[in-house]
This record gives C-alpha cells, structure tokens and sequence, in this order.
C-alpha cells in the first residue's frame, strides 16, 4: 500500500462508521460518488451533504476539521488528467471472495452518493456506465470456477469501475 492510499485509508477510517474493509470500502465510495455527481461542490457543502447521508457519525464541522484536506485531495485528484483516481479497495494478497464483496459494496456506496448528488445524465454511454456498476454491486465468487478467471475478471470490472466514475464525473461537469 502507498503512503497515498495509507493516508486515504486512515481518513476513510475517521468517516466510517464500521472499520470492517467493506465498509471502509463502501464509505470512499459514497464519498466518490457524491463528487461525481457534483464535482463542484467545495468541501463545506461536500461534509453537509456526507453528514445528512449519515456516513458516519460526524456533524459537518467535524468532517471538515477531521477529514477536510482529504477531501480536497480526493476531489483534486478525480479532476487530474494523469488520470489518477483508484478504488479503495483490499490488496491483492487478500482472499478473492473478500475483495469481490468489497467490491460489491464499494458499487452500492457509490450508487448511494452518486444518486444522492442528483446528477443529471443525458449521454446513453454513461447511463449504460451506471447500469453496469448497479450489476457489478451485486457481483460474487464461483468457488466452482477457475480462480485464474476469476481474479482476470475482477481486475477487469475494478479497471471498468475506474473508467466509468471519471465517465460519470465528466458528464456531470458537463451539464454543471
């Protein structure tokens, strides 16, 4: 894990209410998801919006004072060209049924901050892109299958995830 991550890892950790990896998980994922769909907010309106969600326990001034140079540093780097932005998620020497149900959850966080922001989408790619991340919420292991494709899969929805949020992202800063 990168000192980067590290960092992300401990803010996500003050915010989320449940310390388990899915949870942290789902938590950066609300977070990302309120970002995508309103990458203008400032980090007030960001800790307004993430304490009336009830991501964790915080009132807003405490998500500013605690986490809000974090926020800065997610939102800048959503907006980097050098296309920077990676899921929270366990590493890979964790077991692939863990790291697909964080994954699972870190869809469903990000569909629940996403829709909370009440983006506005018009292009049919991105609302193919959502659709998709709706299926792979509900995404699991085949213990009977061959773990060789199974981890290919799960590298290929985590990269597809990626993608798709700065799709979002950039859809939304469209019509801003």
């Amino acid at each position: 894990m990168t000192q980067q991550q590290e960092s992300k890892l401990a803010w996500i950790l003050a915010l989320a209410a449940d310390k388990d990896p899915a949870g942290v998980a789902e938590t950066h994922a609300v977070v990302i998801g309120l970002l995508c769909a309103r990458p203008m907010l400032d980090e007030s309106a960001l800790a307004g919006h993430l304490a009336a969600l009830q991501v964790g326990e915080l009132t807003p001034e405490e998500i500013l004072e605690q986490i809000g140079p974090a926020l800065s540093s997610l939102k800048t780097e959503l907006a980097s060209s050098e296309l920077q932005f990676q899921l929270l998620l366990p590493t890979d020497d964790r077991p692939l049924d863990e790291r697909t149900n964080c994954l699972g959850r870190w869809c469903s966080g990000f569909l629940t901050g996403f829709g909370s922001g009440q983006p506005v989408l018009k292009s049919e790619e991105s609302q193919d892109a959502l659709r998709m991340i709706e299926q792979i919420a509900r995404a699991t292991t085949d213990a009977d299958s061959d773990q060789e494709a199974e981890e290919s899969a799960y590298a290929e929805l985590t990269e597809f995830l990626r993608v798709a949020v700065l799709l979002l992202r950039e859809e939304s800063l469209s019509h801003s």
